[in-house]
């Protein structure tokens, strides 16, 4: 089997069992018993291969807002209570992304199909009666694979470490599960009336994969035209910041335009 196609993946259309699992896990997330922002509640949501922890603390800070999301926690992945990441903001995910596209443009795309394809469940089980990120073995060695070249690359190009692949991947599906009981909670139960379907998980997860891919077309063309600056495409870059600013960080490319970016991997 060529090695592209262990993460080929079709365009997602969704299907009824896709919102069915959504809403499990609302329920689930909504079960979880809370503490306070000074005594969090820590819920173990998976031990992966190296030890580490992917967890919630509950409640999370967005819970004290003026204007609280009231079921909001707060994501984590670590060992020993020490969380990996703590910081991890929209910049930071994008930052560690984009490092990836500059260390390797193949390796980028492979990274943003598996974001693509954690998005929608592809690679989740039913274990335990609960919906969790659990890759085949075939596909976790993969993954390693990957993490082993861009371990190399990290300390190349940027001169220091970050967090693995897989501990990535298990992160942004805490986000996405977060962003779902947020946006689709009412009175304790899974409801997608207010909000679109797509608002939650899959925009936060189409944006993470959507805008990097838009940065990275404009550092391309610097890297093409670094020796005519006359010919570097600014507008690039402003399109993209206008966007942004105005939807307030969320930027989900169709997917007819993310198949475009991400061939031969990601297919009709």
């Amino acid at each position: 089997m060529p090695e592209y196609q262990i993460i080929e993946t079709k365009i997602f259309r969704n299907t009824k069992e896709y919102q069915f699992q959504r809403e499990q896990r609302i329920i689930e997330a909504v079960s979880f018993s809370s503490g306070t922002i000074e005594k969090q509640k820590k819920h173990i949501i998976s031990i992966l291969p190296n030890g580490k922890e992917t967890y919630f603390l509950k409640p999370g800070k967005e819970t004290i807002r003026t204007n609280p999301n009231i079921y909001d926690m707060f994501p984590n992945v670590g060992k020993d209570n020490a969380s990996e990441t703590d910081s991890f903001s929209f910049d930071v995910i994008w930052e560690y992304l984009l490092k990836i596209s500059i260390i390797n443009q193949i390796t980028f795309k492979k990274v943003l199909v598996l974001l693509y394809r954690l998005c929608y469940f592809i690679d989740h089980k039913e274990i335990a009666k609960k919906i969790r990120y659990s890759p085949s073995k075939e596909l976790l060695d993969y993954i390693d694979k990957i993490d082993f070249s861009l371990k190399d690359g990290f300390r190349d190009k940027f001169k220091k470490d970050e967090i693995g692949l897989l501990e990535f991947l298990n992160f942004v599906d805490l986000l996405g599960w977060n962003e779902d009981v947020k946006y689709h909670t009412v009175n304790n139960q899974p409801n997608f009336i207010n909000y679109g379907k797509n608002v939650g998980r899959i925009n936060t997860i189409l944006s993470i994969i959507s805008v990097p891919l838009k940065i990275n077309d404009f550092l391309d063309n610097i890297i093409k035209n670094a020796k005519v600056i006359e010919n570097i495409d600014i507008k690039l870059i402003l399109s993209t910041m206008q966007t942004l600013s105005k939807s307030r960080g969320i930027y989900a490319l169709p997917h007819s335009k993310l198949q475009e970016y991400l061939k031969p991997y990601l297919i009709d």
